[in-house]
């Protein structure tokens, strides 16, 4: 068994432990390094929300910490002031020119740490030439099992740094579901660590549609399969008494069309944009339910969002979806549009029940103390 083989094993090993932080570590000395110049929160996914919300309960159990950010994403969090390392990377808006500024931090590592115990929650560590110690956070594998779902250049850039993040770098995924593909695609052993639903504070006042809707809080990329949902509506004049609404925070995407084809045959569509956390407290909570026809998720913290929300979520049966709920929720659905057709309607006059009680008991403060158990761990590998 080679070093890299053992380094691997001894972190496997993590989640079987019972040691806990749920105060602040005593060994909170050494310097953690958070590096994620390629995050932009006005476009931000799931993977951003992760980090957001464990840097948060990170500065509380391990407060000696840094993090390295892009210009722009470091204005969005003054919380964070004193902590924020500032990369300067430039404009990043498009796929192309996000991918182009990566490549050149990679090569020439301004401003980031080459040393240290590292957090990369993006899948990729960056510098290329990063010597120090790291954990790498991978959600999916996306780009291997839907690569056309993936931008070209994002697609290139994964291939290319996924094998030499992992030869570095210990791994944390968030599914059972990933870590099988991790296994199967790289030969690497990873430690899961699931995800805690996000709270939701109260409801703010906002307009949402008169009548009790279908809601999907989704980015327009492919894998989220909005195509499946306009398509339901378009067959069956039965749902276009219920409207839908989308968020699609990053745009349109190529739903352009088909959203317009959609309306003209009479479907009530509303596109939201990016809402704030209390805006969408109130939209799950006037909705008749909330829906993920994913074909691909590493996790599906939106399920988790509505149900924490009292909303019922249906889910896709697909990949790691089975995962995020128990094992008995009544709302996990084969990706068939009469079965999904029918489930929406018997909703309309199905008794309220608690939704609640499906919802996940993971604490972000839990996920926390496990990132740190697996970073301490390398620390000492």
């Amino acid at each position: 068994m080679n070093q890299l083989d053992r380094k691997e094993g001894a972190v496997s090993q993590l989640a079987q432990r019972s040691r806990r932080y749920g105060a602040p570590m005593k060994n909170d000395r050494w310097l953690l390094n958070i590096v994620a110049p390629n995050f932009e929160p006005d476009t931000v996914g799931g993977a951003g929300e992760v980090m957001i919300q464990l840097i948060g309960n990170f500065l509380r159990l391990h407060p000696n910490l840094r993090i390295y950010l892009n210009e722009n994403a470091a204005t969005f969090f003054p919380q964070w002031r004193g902590r924020i390392v500032e990369i300067r990377t430039g404009k990043m808006r498009g796929n192309a020119a996000k991918a182009a500024a990566m490549l050149r931090l990679g090569v020439s590592g301004k401003g980031l740490p080459r040393e240290g115990v590292t957090w990369f929650p993006f899948g990729t560590m960056l510098p290329f030439h990063f010597n120090g110690k790291g954990v790498v956070t991978i959600h999916d594998t996306l780009d291997r099992d839907f690569p056309l779902c993936v931008p070209f250049l994002e697609r290139k850039l994964r291939r290319f740094m996924i094998p030499r993040t992992l030869k570095r770098c210990a791994v944390v995924t968030s599914s059972q579901f990933s870590q099988e593909r991790i296994r199967w695609y790289y030969g690497v052993e990873s430690t899961v660590i699931p995800l805690a639903p996000i709270p939701l504070p109260s409801p703010a006042a906002a307009i949402v549609p008169a009548k009790p809707h279908v809601f999907y809080a989704a980015n327009a990329w492919p894998h989220k399969n909005h195509e499946f949902l306009l398509r339901m509506w378009r067959e069956d004049a039965r749902l276009r008494e219920i409207p839908l609404v989308f968020t699609l925070g990053s745009g349109l995407g190529a739903l352009g069309s088909s959203i317009a084809r959609c309306k003209a045959h009479g479907v009530e569509i509303y596109i939201t944009g990016r809402l704030s956390r209390s805006e969408l407290a109130l939209y799950y909570q006037s909705a008749l339910c909330s829906v993920l026809p994913s074909l691909y998720e590493g996790f599906g913290l939106t399920a988790q969002e509505s149900l924490l929300a009292n909303c019922p979520a249906l889910v896709s049966d697909r990949t790691s979806l089975t995962e995020t709920v128990p094992s008995d929720y009544p709302y996990v659905l084969p990706l068939e549009t009469r079965v999904w057709t029918e489930t929406i309607l018997a909703l309309r006059i199905a008794p309220k029940q608690d939704f609640r009680k499906w919802a996940s008991r993971t604490t972000w403060v839990e996920a926390a103390g496990k990132y740190l158990e697996v970073l301490d761990e390398v620390r000492g590998v």
